[in-house]
């Protein structure tokens, strides 16, 4: 049992965390039964609590009590979210966190904090850090020992053992066939197996995943004659009461895209509206802004992460109160953002999706939401079943209790995702999840010490079905320079010198990156706007850094005509893919972002 001088530490440490954003210490219960839950020995630990009740100041503060004490307790803290602008933010949100307990307590003097999120380094034996920040695709690659130099696998997992990983926000590793969902829970036990602690924790998780870890877990405990402790903390609504807002939820028939005018017009700002694709959002963002609104942010995952990165912390730095902005959104404001928007109005999306966006209105006062419920806003996004089943439950009410009690949220996931609809997911998938589980299931004894390059097939799909490939929008003369340099290369490559040393070039790759998602990897697969006309003939054109020097860069462009053969050379992934400009949309001056990548060119 936690004595109460650890508890008192932990509280002091929270208080100065919390106060230094201008906010009173309230002293959750959950929070004390998490910790004792870590001092007594749990290597699992699930833990549901709903937004803006202070998971993420659970979490770090035994990690940070051990720092500021001198007694480490665990190796390092592994903290792992499921997008890079995830990490990006939480890295940041980490880092004033130190800088807080350095001011208030003196300690820690020495820390080493970083973030991975594979970015553009193929080789890494291990994720660094006293505290490291990554992805749940970097986590599990580095661990699995496919970031290896060589053939040394194991480092990668003597850094997993004897940490703290905390797994956050696991509902965005959702997809279309309950396909990461499957795995995960095997990646729990492999990573609990090898000595890591892991907490895994949302505001909406379903029963499901917990009952396939558990599963999982006793299938090898009885295996190997062994056993792990783990335990299920939900945050009781009855003694713990989340100071927010009440969230006025409305239902309505229509499309969202149709009723923004009116929401503008007639309700309170700050302002969100999310829709459920880049499209649709950037049409929303044209429609405002033409009507004479002028402080309008437009959000997504196609615009350059430079420039996503700088509207989100302009924003975020603005004080909600008599402030009008309104901010146009994807998918993406589903977690991590903490700003308290007096209205939010959504388009129709699966209930799990559903509880985070009405989670982003009344943080700290009350506010309004709309849900718009026409199915067409949901085609190609989301399946069919789930979409229906969420659409069947939908309860002003429940969903208004939703936002503060993780037990309302949890059963409202729940009626969704039953086992008949997981099964129907699943069943598009049932080969590749065989596939995948014959590496992760016996990975602990019969993987382990094999050479990767005989798993690569095993192992390509160990999270996702699809992937991200990484992609560079080239500044206009650095692009016009890659054309003409190439034009005498058939496919293969090519070095061009560019005027920029090092520091430069990586900053040209952090700033002018993004991602495009593929849900599954055809060998026909085109994506118009990473193709360009050379010699008259359309190629995809990957870039690289090859050699630094203090005056200029040395890069290297690599040709093909095939986009299949170019992911499969690991292209997208260390080298990203250069943007066709023609698709990357501006108005005037704004970044529209790459509104169409899989079609035609649409001047704005």
């Amino acid at each position: 049992m936690a004595n109460s001088v650890n508890l008192e530490s932990n509280w002091n440490i929270v208080e100065a965390i919390v106060k230094s954003r201008g906010r009173e210490l309230q002293k959750y219960r959950y929070f004390e039964e998490l910790w004792k839950s870590l001092h007594n020995g749990n290597q699992l630990i699930f833990l549901q609590a709903p937004t803006g009740a202070g998971k993420t100041e659970a979490v770090l503060t035994p990690f940070l009590r051990s720092l500021i004490h001198g007694e480490r307790e665990w190796h390092s803290l592994l903290y792992v979210l499921p997008t890079r602008s995830l990490v990006f933010n939480m890295f940041h949100r980490i880092c004033k966190t130190l800088s807080i307990c350095k001011r208030s307590f003196g300690k820690p003097e020495k820390i080493v904090i970083d973030y991975d999120y594979g970015g553009f380094t193929p080789f890494k034996a291990f994720i660094e850090g006293d505290l490291a920040i990554t992805t749940y695709d970097t986590l599990l690659y580095t661990f699995y020992g496919f970031r290896s130099y060589g053939h040394h696998y194991l480092l990668s997992i003597s850094k997993i053992a004897g940490s703290l990983v905390v797994l956050d926000e696991v509902q965005l590793l959702q997809d279309a066939w309950w396909y990461s969902l499957s795995l995960l829970p095997h990646h729990i036990v492999n990573l609990v197996v090898f000595g890591a602690t892991v907490i895994v924790m949302t505001a909406s998780l379903p029963h499901l995943l917990i009952k396939r870890v558990e599963e999982s877990l006793r299938s090898f405990e009885r295996r190997q004659e062994t056993g792990y402790l783990r335990i299920s903390i939900k945050m009781d609504p009855n003694r713990d009461i989340v100071k927010r807002g009440n969230v006025d939820v409305n239902i309505d028939e229509g499309r969202l895209l149709n009723s923004i005018l009116d929401i503008a017009k007639n309700y309170e700002k700050p302002m969100l509206l999310i829709f459920n694709t880049v499209e649709r959002a950037v049409e929303a963002y044209r429609y405002l802004t033409k009507n004479g609104y002028n402080n309008v942010t437009l959000l997504h995952s196609r615009i350059i992460g430079g420039e996503r990165e700088k509207r989100e912390s302009s924003f975020e730095k603005k004080d909600p109160i008599d402030n009008d902005l309104i901010v146009v959104a994807t998918q993406v404001v589903e977690a991590g953002l903490d700003y308290d928007f007096k209205t939010v109005a959504a388009e129709i999306s699966p209930i799990d999706s559903l509880v985070q966006r009405l989670g982003r209105c009344g943080r700290k006062r009350d506010g309004v939401a709309f849900i718009f419920k026409d199915l067409d806003q949901t085609k190609g996004v989301y399946p069919d079943v789930v979409i229906s089943e969420t659409e069947r439950i939908l309860d002003k009410p429940l969903l208004e209790e939703s936002v503060k009690n993780v037990l309302v949220a949890s059963s409202l996931v729940d009626e969704v995702y039953s086992e008949n609809v997981v099964e129907k997911l699943r069943s598009e998938v049932g080969r590749e999840l065989l596939n995948a589980l014959s590496f992760i299931k016996t990975f602990p004894t019969d993987n382990i010490f094999k050479q990767r390059a005989l798993l690569d097939e095993q192992a390509q799909n160990i999270l996702r079905l699809g992937m991200e490939i990484r992609c560079i929008l080239l500044p206009q003369e650095i692009y016009q320079k890659v054309l003409e340099e190439i034009l005498s290369v058939e496919e293969g490559k090519t070095s061009i010198r560019l005027p920029f040393d090092f520091n430069q070039a990586i900053n040209l790759l952090n700033q002018n990156t993004l991602s495009l998602s593929i849900k599954r990897l055809f060998k026909d697969i085109e994506i118009p706007s990473l193709k360009h006309q050379v010699n008259n003939k359309e190629m995809y054109l990957l870039f690289s850094i090859i050699h630094s020097h203090d005056t200029y860069c040395e890069v290297e462009i690599a040709k093909y005509g095939n986009l299949f053969k170019a992911i499969k050379s690991h292209g997208g992934f260390t080298n990203p893919f250069i943007i066709n400009p023609a698709y990357y949309l501006f108005e005037g001056g704004y970044h529209l972002g790459l509104v169409k990548p899989y079609g035609e060119i649409t001047r704005m």
